[in-house]
């Protein structure tokens, strides 16, 4: 038994609906997904501290307040004559006497942070 033209037609067409659905739906999830990553992430960047300006000074390390695996804490006496403790990340721990540059960060919230970047020449 054959078809007719337009039963024919409209069979294809309702399949073809079928797999529209079936394939926006899968495409609809992800698309879902990402949507609410990004709007989770917006909104921790919105309340993150942004630095406002960075300046560097060089000073001597006094002493180091805790050591971990990968960072430690460093009593560092600025050369303006402040004193002051500050992260480092170096792969090294400087010992007390040794001459380093101190990046400090002013943050928009007025906080000020220190980071040890390097040994100074």
């Amino acid at each position: 038994m054959r078809m007719s033209e337009e039963k024919s037609r409209r069979l294809m067409a309702m399949v073809w609906r079928e797999r529209a659905k079936r394939w926006a739906l899968i495409a609809l999830v992800p698309a879902v997904l990402f949507a609410g990553a990004t709007y989770m992430l917006s909104g921790q960047l919105s309340r993150a501290d942004r630095t406002i300006e960075v300046a560097r000074h060089t000073g001597t390390v006094t002493g180091i307040a805790r050591s971990g695996p990968r960072s430690s804490i460093a009593h560092v006496h600025l050369d303006d004559g402040r004193d002051v403790e500050a992260l480092s990340q170096m792969s090294i721990i400087p010992p007390a006497g040794s001459h380093v540059v101190v990046s400090e960060s002013r943050h928009a919230s007025g906080r000020l942070s220190y980071d040890l970047k390097g040994l100074s020449e």
